[in-house]
């Protein structure tokens, strides 16, 4: 009899505890390590076994309209969270950063001056009989013979470009002089071509730079929005007036206890999580830039240019770090101690007091990864690429460090069995956990989305987003099941639920279901 009850009580606590488990409710899954929860079988990608497309949700905005957020998955919803973006006529004029972009404008400072003019002058003095495949190679010959590995990596195609356009490429100083105009408003079209009229431009250069300043300006309001996991059909949506904060605005919301914490362009929101309403706001020191949500011990932790602690309740400021300057990247918690990777190091915050315990090398936009006492952290620091930590009372201790050149740092990894994934940084790569050495290495064209794994298997999106690999998380081979076409924004991360994989594409938010 009392086994028969006691078995009762269990059965009771698993299906109470299961449903948790089998959420995504935050930046990286339960535990911010990437790592599905839930026990439930997993079926293999394979060329026969191709997941199939349960719904699609049209016109929802990414990147400059909408930002890189990732989805989460709580209670049979989905949540995204947004700056939504609109274009709006004006007679105003300005050159946006999407502008720039269009123009080919990129930033030449880490190359040597004189290397620059060499570039120009080698450019313009190209012979009009190299075309094709012929300008091809000798494009890329002058970038392998020039740039550094490092420059090669960062501006190599970029410059490569350049030469292939010719004559038809704006001179850098001309793009330069647009740039120290960036975001600079002319107060209508007349005022604009005024001004470039006045420059010491070729006609041609003029022209190509006032056709690319468009005559809507962006206006946006900071978005939640709630969608049946089943269907896809909205459940409710959350909206409010905001600024137009164009792709930086990339933060992933967090749902915790009936509550939906998300940091948009000016303000950190707390709504229902049933219902969308409104609970409290509380502003942010940057406009448009800050990290996924944290919320532990009652308090929501953000980076917004410095830690902030605040009351999950009531959206009351605990504290401040102002030692902790990045945005982009989020923290992570190891006991009392909030992990932070900052612009030029690694902090550890004690998560009650908001003072600062230690710093250590590393920086950058990855999220520290935390497995028992160890953390790892991809970084751009010079010579330590990627970082392993043993965390200790008296702070971390290196355990070791692997480098590599690559154009983004910004994936984080995962750690499983005593293993490190890093499927970024144009590589696919194990890694033993206490020691660095090597399993398997492959160059792989997954950059900068961080993968998931379920079921002892990874997923992770390669070709920018076109594809999502399954590969088998052992050490002993690397082992690709299969691959599917998903078109998926390659900057944010999917989320996996019972099978079920959420990720968003440039417009719009899907769901596949592995079969």
């Amino acid at each position: 009899m009392y086994k028969l009850i006691f078995s009762g009580i269990i059965l009771m606590l698993f299906f109470s505890i299961t449903p948790l488990l089998a959420d995504w409710p935050q930046w990286r899954g339960p535990s911010r390590n990437g790592i599905s929860e839930e026990v439930f079988p997993l079926p293999k990608i394979t060329e026969e076994n191709q997941p199939i497309q349960l719904w699609e949700v049209p016109n929802i905005p990414s990147d400059h309209d909408g930002g890189h957020g990732s989805l989460v998955v709580s209670k049979g919803n989905v949540f995204v969270a947004m700056v939504w973006h609109r274009d709006v006529p004006t007679e105003r004029r300005q050159f946006s950063s999407i502008v720039l972009s269009s123009l080919d404008h990129r930033s030449t400072n880490s190359l040597d001056p004189a290397l620059v003019a060499k570039m120009e002058t080698d450019r313009k003095n190209l012979s009009r009989r190299l075309r094709g495949k012929e300008l091809e190679d000798y494009a890329k010959k002058w970038v392998e013979e020039n740039l550094d590995q490092k420059s090669q990596v960062t501006l190599g195609s970029w410059v490569a470009s350049r030469f292939i356009k010719g004559s038809q490429a704006i001179e850098l100083r001309v793009l330069e002089e647009v740039s120290q105009k960036r975001n600079h408003v002319f107060q209508n079209q007349v005022e604009l071509e005024t001004w470039v009229a006045a420059q010491d431009w070729s006609d041609a250069e003029k022209a190509q730079i006032l056709s690319k300043v468009p005559n809507t300006e962006k206006l946006a309001n900071d978005v939640i929005l709630a969608l049946d996991a089943a269907t896809g059909k909205e459940v409710w949506k959350f909206e409010v007036p905001g600024f137009a904060a164009g792709r930086n605005a990339s933060s992933t919301p967090t749902v915790q206890d009936g509550r939906i914490y998300a940091a948009l362009s000016t303000h950190l929101y707390c709504v229902d999580e049933a219902t969308g309403t409104e609970v409290w706001k509380a502003p942010l020191s940057r406009k448009g830039i800050a990290s996924s949500p944290m919320v532990v011990y009652g308090k929501v932790f953000i980076q917004h240019g410095k830690l902030t602690a605040f009351d999950a309740a009531t959206g009351q400021v605990v504290w401040e770090n102002g030692d902790v300057k990045a945005s982009n990247s989020s923290p992570n918690l190891w006991k009392n101690t909030v992990l932070c990777n900052s612009n030029k190091e690694v902090i550890g915050v004690d998560a009650e007091t908001g003072q600062t315990k230690w710093t250590t090398s590393g920086g950058g936009d990855s999220s520290p990864v935390v497995s028992g006492d160890y953390f790892v952290v991809p970084s751009p620091t010079e010579g330590m690429n990627l970082i392993a930590y043993r965390l200790t009372g008296e702070g971390p201790q290196k355990a070791w460090s692997k480098e590599f050149t690559t154009l983004r740092y910004q994936c984080s990894p995962i750690i499983y069995n005593g293993y490190v994934y890093h499927l970024g940084s144009a590589r696919h790569w194990c890694l033993k956990l206490e020691t660095g050495e090597e399993a398997w290495e492959r160059p792989v064209q997954s950059a900068i989305s961080s993968p998931i794994l379920a079921d002892g298997k990874l997923l992770v999106y390669e070709n920018r987003g076109g594809l999502l690999s399954m590969i088998e998380a052992t050490p002993t081979e690397y082992k690709v099941t299969g691959k599917t076409k998903v078109a998926a924004l390659h900057c944010a991360s999917p989320a996996i639920v019972k099978g079920d994989i959420f990720f968003r594409t440039d417009n719009s938010v899907k769901c596949f279901r592995l079969q």
